[in-house]
């Protein structure tokens, strides 16, 4: 454990994340209770290293699956071993020296194997098989013998009474190629599936952004084209702000323009007008007259006035000849003029 003991940072030791990651790495992709080896790899064949001989190629050619070798239980050792499930991070210190302690075996001449059959009560159960390196030899030799020639991996294992365990350095490369390969292929089809996910997710997305692009185009175009309607519009306003202004001031305004033709037609040629002033329904006229008595009477008996009075005298104008005056007169009450 020395080597994981350099793993630190910030004198922090790393070796145990490094460990529990590699666990975890190993727990999905080749353990048994995840299930993806069993999902994705053809089943594993077991034979015996006896009944190798009386199999003909005709037969071990008919599958293309891998082969576990069984070694004879005569020549195994099988023992077991319990560690804490925290444990599991040191499993392989912990079996090499549980073989160590146990091997009747030198060390050179020790092999192994370990598997994990049980996890109940927060516990590990191990199964883990002993064979002497002569054994595993000559078991390797001879069904390299028989397999190879027909292109089928193997490897050697052996039984307990819980399981099947595989030998430790005698498992042919080949043996997970299969499994490799339908993973792979998984993965690449995982991995289009949710391209493919992702891209008809995106598609309301860019859908949408053109969209808004185009209707942010058509909102700049039609503000400038109403940029010129804004104008005129603005201008009505204004026009028609004023025209009622006007409306309303000259709504409290009498029209005096009957007034003023009943007045002329009433006053003979001889008597000429200079002035004349309206207040409400006051008129007051200013002119000449060869007689302004007379024009006086003349305008009471039009009837359209009821008060027709000369605020100052009648005075002889000597060069025209004619009497000055000014008359005031007030209009008759409901005559519309």
């Amino acid at each position: 454990m020395s080597d994981m003991n350099q793993l630190n940072l910030f004198g922090f030791d790393l070796g145990g994340v490094y460990r529990r990651i590699r666990l975890g790495v190993e727990q999905v992709l080749w353990g048994d209770e995840v299930g993806l080896r069993a999902w994705f790899s053809p089943p594993l064949e077991h034979l015996r290293l006896d009944e190798l001989d009386s199999l003909d190629d005709a037969s071990l050619r008919q599958s293309a699956g891998c082969i576990q070798v069984l070694v004879p239980d005569a020549q195994v050792l099988v023992t077991q071993m319990t560690l804490p499930s925290n444990a599991e991070i040191f499993l392989e210190e912990a079996v090499r020296a549980h073989v160590v302690s146990h091997s009747p075996f030198a060390d050179e001449e020790t092999c192994w194997g370990s598997k994990i059959v049980d996890r109940a009560g927060g516990s590990l159960a191990i199964d883990i098989i002993i064979v002497s390196r002569r054994t595993a030899e000559e078991a390797a030799s001879h069904a390299a013998n028989v397999l190879r020639s027909c292109g089928r991996p193997f490897g050697l294992s052996a039984k307990s009474d819980r399981a099947c365990v595989a030998l430790d350095g005698y498992q042919d490369p080949d043996i997970d190629k299969p499994y490799l390969a339908s993973l792979k292929q998984f993965a690449v089809r995982f991995a289009a599936g949710l391209s493919g996910i992702a891209f008809l997710a995106m598609i309301p997305a860019i859908w949408f952004l053109q969209t808004e692009q185009q209707y942010n185009e058509l909102l700049r175009e039609t503000t400038q084209r109403s940029k010129e309607i804004v104008k005129v519009r603005e201008a009505l306003v204004t026009a028609q702000s004023r025209v009622s202004e006007a409306e309303d001031f000259f709504a409290a305004h009498e029209s005096y323009r009957p007034w003023l033709h009943r007045v002329a037609s009433a006053t003979p040629d001889s008597v000429y007008l200079n002035r004349l002033a309206l207040e409400n329904d006051l008129l007051t006229v200013t002119g000449l007259a060869v007689n302004a008595a007379d024009y006086q009477a003349t305008m009471v008996e039009t009837g359209l006035f009821s008060e027709v009075t000369a605020p100052t005298a009648f005075t002889l104008d000597s060069r025209a000849q004619r009497e000055r005056f000014t008359l005031t007169m007030v209009l008759a009450p409901g005559d519309d003029g």
